[in-house]
């Protein structure tokens, strides 16, 4: 982190905090399902999955879990992250006129990305439990292409 940047000031808004305790509840929730379903998985289940949500690679079944602890540590780790703001790497000066509201996008930017990833990972559990989670995938991945157009629009001009 640049030591050179000036210090966060501002309160986060309770619709981001809500929003980043919503992306991880989510993520958790999500986990507590496929533990849930874990002990009725065939020995073998989808490891891999197009767009779409269809499978095109099997495995094992613990391989569902390990799917579960990588989603809860990016999510986690997010929304960790989001907190922080002033260490992210933004694509423009970050100046003590424009330090704040910089600040402000870059972490709305991370907690709208915490609720893509969670429709993404509520989409591939589905498909590797019930299948049928190819719609739900499609959306995550929307989310994020719009997370990034709009995160990265509203930084520019914040920066101005």
């Amino acid at each position: 982190m640049s030591t050179s940047r000036p210090v966060r000031t501002y309160a986060t808004g309770a619709v981001t905090r809500a929003l980043r305790v919503l992306g991880v509840l989510c993520a958790l929730g999500v986990t507590a399902w496929i533990l849930r379903r874990f002990p009725d998985l065939p020995a073998t289940v989808p490891t891999h999955l197009d767009a779409s949500g269809t499978p095109d690679a099997w495995g094992g079944r613990a391989s569902v879990l390990v799917l579960a602890g990588v989603m809860l540590l990016l999510v986690v780790g997010i929304a960790a992250l989001s907190t922080r703001p002033r260490a992210l790497n933004y694509p423009l000066e970050v100046t003590e006129d424009s330090a704040q509201t910089v600040y402000r996008e870059g972490e709305r930017m991370l907690v709208w990305t915490l609720l893509g990833l969670d429709a993404i990972y509520l989409g591939v559990a589905r498909s590797v439990i019930e299948g049928g989670g190819g719609p739900t995938i499609m959306v995550g991945l929307m989310v994020l292409a719009g997370v990034v157009i709009v995160g990265i629009v509203r930084l520019v001009r914040a920066g101005r």
